[in-house]
């Protein structure tokens, strides 16, 4: 059941599909299908974010101008049961999402589009576990620990204190504890080629520097490439219909090598 707070914060699609789903650790995950034409994309929010979030759904309808998206509430977030682990348990939550876009549309191609902690569970998914045919990446860190910014330091505070993870769960987020990493993205990167890998990231980004864009394009396979925008902000903040057209472009570049 989701939080009022988390209510508050939310917009119905104006059409699509409820679906549930469960991961192969038994985590129930519930998101929306948007679209009824094109190739399918799996759509992962950020930390303290949920699929029916106002800035995300104006995003995803305007993916599904051109694609089939399936919108996933990660662990702990939303209506879906579970802890958020940042990114870590959140690859299973991608793969099962992945796997239901495929078993609905068999034969057609699936990318993956995850922004901050979605991101990282987007990039870690693709290099460990493979399945989609082109992967994107927004605002995401290389790295899990060494950010200096007072945003990522707040953060911090919540996965790391009791009185942190409570204010949370009144806000409708289920925080695990800040005790367990597993491999970073920029550890794994260079697994994804030859799957297309997209990196988009503000220069103006206040919890992540743009150089963890550049560490992760850096250690990554070909084909790549690096998105840089000077006033796009972290994560939601950048996620405008604009964008969403621009992004559009160049999946369909990659699905269609």
């Amino acid at each position: 059941m989701a939080s009022p707070a988390t209510l508050l914060r939310s917009r119905a699609y104006r059409a699509a599909g409820p679906f549930a789903l469960v991961t192969e650790d038994d985590v129930t995950l519930t998101g929306s299908r948007v679209g009824d034409d094109g190739s399918s994309v799996v759509f992962c929010h950020g930390l303290l974010g949920w699929h029916r979030k106002l800035r995300i759904v104006r995003f995803v309808e305007a993916l599904a101008r051109r694609f089939v998206v399936y919108a996933v509430d990660l662990r702990g977030h939303g209506l879906s049961d579970g802890t958020c682990t940042y990114g870590a348990d959140e690859v299973l939550d991608v793969d099962a999402a992945v796997r239901h876009a495929r078993s609905e549309r068999p034969g057609l191609p699936v990318a993956a589009i995850g922004v901050s902690m979605g991101g990282v569970a987007v990039i870690r998914h693709a290099a460990l576990r493979g399945g989609v045919d082109a992967a994107v990446a927004v605002s995401a860190p290389a790295r899990w620990d060494g950010h200096p910014s007072r945003a990522v330091a707040r953060l911090r505070w919540l996965g790391s204190s009791e009185r942190g993870r409570g204010w949370a769960r009144r806000a409708g987020v289920r925080l695990g504890r800040l005790d367990r990493w597993p491999e970073s993205p920029e550890d794994v990167v260079d697994r994804i080629a030859p799957t297309p890998l997209l990196l988009v990231h503000g220069r103006d980004d206040h919890f992540f520097d743009e150089e963890e864009a550049w560490r992760l394009y850096r250690r990554a396979g070909e084909p790549k490439r690096l998105l840089l925008a000077s006033r796009f902000g972290h994560a939601e903040d950048g996620l405008t219909p604009a964008f969403a057209d621009r992004l559009t472009d160049r999946i369909l570049v990659d699905l269609n090598r």
